[in-house]
């Protein structure tokens, strides 16, 4: 049974006798050791047959376990030692022991006393199991919690775990740094400002060699530079480096720059060329009150900052950053409030929501009037936000954060829905204009969602126009034009809004289905600027013309403007000059008088 037991299981026996000198030793035993035979064992000390350190079977240890320890020996060898001078029984002490086969190998020793009949210790028996797969699996599931298996850089928890310790390092610094003096911790956050398009057109593999590529690029770039620090990629396409060693702003801004320059070239894998181009946002610690959660979030408010800004630049964090960054969640924060409460009363109009703290939204309307008679023609529906405490908030400032976190489409929806129930309260053939954001049009149930609203308050489709730019058209023009000749199904009208500003393309205007050109109100302001806009007003207008499309100015202020829009052909227009956006109320009444007056 005990043959068995040593020859089928990772566990076999052991005996000494009182001084420690093995007895009994089994051939797994041996094998491991590299002896020929079990009998090369007897008589040698259990603890000789043990490896100390780097060095092999420690040389103090060859005169007999009495000995005193090596200061090279690790602690569980000691305790090991103590255990058999002390006579006392040991359980799983697990050691540390040298293979010619094997190399290293991990042994779980456990050793209990022999007595006699009169009670004195004649020898030890014990079992030794083999745990060196349980410390591979263990230091390979210690290696992933701080490794990216990517990249082979330091993972999100070594990040965080090492800027955490140099903070609560610096917390105990007396001089703090000042605007000449430099900062002794520094952390960047690196994002590449392409990958989504290199996966999409390459695929995925593809993208995580082009991963790898970006941190040895940049593992080298550190490299070669004086400072030194923790490059970690975080996930995705995001990298951070933090720089425990003192830096002034411009050294900061110097390294910043030289990262994302040995990102530029090209990078060409077989027959490929894939231009890298990279973000990138720097924070620097300043006194005690700076938290490594404080840091991160100053670095990344820094990186969108870059982003917001063009892409492939460096932002440094400024106070003022904090400030925007601070503005921007709030106006999250409480525009999603607002829509909610707009969604309610919408739903239940006869149960009006009252005055929120984070204030109402609204639907304004601009009129639209024939150039030829002056006949009111239609309206444009604008969203408009009023705060209780900050008064009316522009549009210019709640539509782009909205487009950015995804609010719009839900805005987009609600203003899409009360437009359309006010327009069927005014009654006729009036139109109603409303914008779509290219997040909209890129949605695929955008088509479902104008066929519902249509069907639910009764609107006759010819009624409804959306509006789109020229924009959100080029973002992806094959599935944009699918998508508008699906709403033009509908029965609806389609027109293309600020046109002449955006990348301007002929092939687009006679593959799409658009009804209207919008013309922008920049090319009716520049009117009074010299003959270049006036030429450039007439070329749009009977470009439309050519088309069969209708023109449509904004921005018309002035009886001057008027006239030229006239003279060059221009069907329609809205601007000041006419009237302000106004309320659904007053929208109603304009289209009452105007009916009024026709009869």
């Amino acid at each position: 049974m005990l043959h068995d037991f040593e020859t089928q299981s990772d566990a076999w026996s052991w005996a000494a006798d009182h001084e420690g000198r093995l007895t009994h030793a089994a051939e797994r035993m041996a094998r491991e050791l590299g002896a020929a035979s079990p009998a090369q064992l007897l008589g040698v000390p259990l603890l000789q047959l043990l490896r100390f350190g780097e060095g092999g079977p420690s040389l103090a240890m060859q005169q007999g376990f009495r000995d005193a320890p090596s200061p090279r020996m690790p602690a569980d060898h000691v305790w090991l030692m103590g255990c058999l001078a002390g006579r006392t029984p040991f359980r799983g002490v697990e050691v540390q022991v040298h293979s010619p086969a094997r190399h290293t190998l991990w042994w779980s020793v456990s050793g209990v006393p022999v007595h006699d009949e009169i009670g004195l210790q004649i020898g030890w028996r014990g079992v030794v199991r083999d745990v060196t797969t349980l410390h591979e699996q263990s230091s390979a599931l210690e290696r992933l919690a701080h490794v990216d298996t990517l990249t082979g850089l330091a993972n999100r928890h070594v990040l965080q775990s090492r800027t955490e310790q140099a903070v609560a390092a610096l917390a105990q610094a007396v001089e703090l740094p000042g605007e000449d003096t430099p900062s002794p911790l520094s952390l960047y956050l690196l994002d590449l400002d392409n990958f989504k398009s290199v996966n999409d057109h390459f695929g995925h593999l593809v993208g995580d060699r082009l991963l790898q590529e970006v941190a040895r690029r940049l593992q080298g770039c550190l490299d070669d530079s004086p400072h030194s620090g923790v490059l970690a990629r975080l996930g995705g396409d995001e990298f951070a480096l933090l720089i425990e060693q003192p830096l002034h702003i411009i050294e900061r801004e110097a390294l910043a720059l030289a990262l994302l320059a040995t990102l530029r070239e090209p990078w060409t894998p077989e027959d490929l060329c894939v231009e890298v181009r990279a973000s990138l946002g720097v924070a620097a610690w300043t006194g005690p009150a700076h938290t490594a959660s404080l840091l991160l979030q100053q670095a990344d408010i820094a990186l969108y900052e870059a982003k917001a800004a063009g892409r492939d630049l460096v932002r440094l964090f400024d106070t003022a950053m904090g400030e925007r960054m601070a503005e921007r969640h709030l106006v999250i924060h409480e525009l999603g409030q607002a829509l909610a409460s707009a969604q309610r009363t919408l739903a239940h109009p006869e149960r009006p929501e009252p005055e929120r703290p984070c204030g109402q939204l609204s639907v304004h309307y601009q009129p639209q009037h024939d150039v030829a008679d002056g006949r009111l023609t239609g309206f444009e529906a604008l969203v408009r936000w009023r705060h209780p405490q900050r008064g009316w908030i522009s549009p210019a400032q709640f539509i782009p954060v909205a487009e950015e976190t995804g609010l719009v489409v839900a805005l987009g929806e609600w203003v899409l829905r009360q437009a359309c129930r006010d327009a069927v309260g005014w009654g006729g053939d009036s139109k109603i204009a409303v914008n779509v954001s290219g997040v909209q049009l890129a949605s695929r149930h955008l088509v479902r969602t104008v066929a519902q609203v249509l069907a639910e308050t009764g609107l006759p489709p010819f009624r409804l126009e959306l509006e789109v730019t020229e924009t959100a058209v080029l973002a992806d023009p094959a599935a944009a034009r699918t998508r508008m000749q699906s709403l033009r199904s509908l029965g609806i009208g389609l027109g293309l809004d600020d046109f002449g500003t955006g990348y301007s393309s002929l092939a687009y205007l006679r593959t799409y289905p658009i009804n209207t050109l919008k013309i922008d109100r920049s090319f009716i302001t520049g009117l009074s600027a010299g003959t270049q806009a006036d030429m450039i007003l007439r070329t749009i207008v009977q470009l439309g013309q050519g088309l069969g499309m209708k023109t449509l100015a904004e921005g018309v202020e002035t009886a001057e403007q008027l006239d030229t829009l006239r003279r060059h052909g221009c069907l329609q227009v809205q601007g000041y000059l006419f009237a302000a956006a106004m309320t659904a109320q007053d929208a109603a009444e304009r289209v009452f008088r105007a009916r009024r007056m026709t009869v």
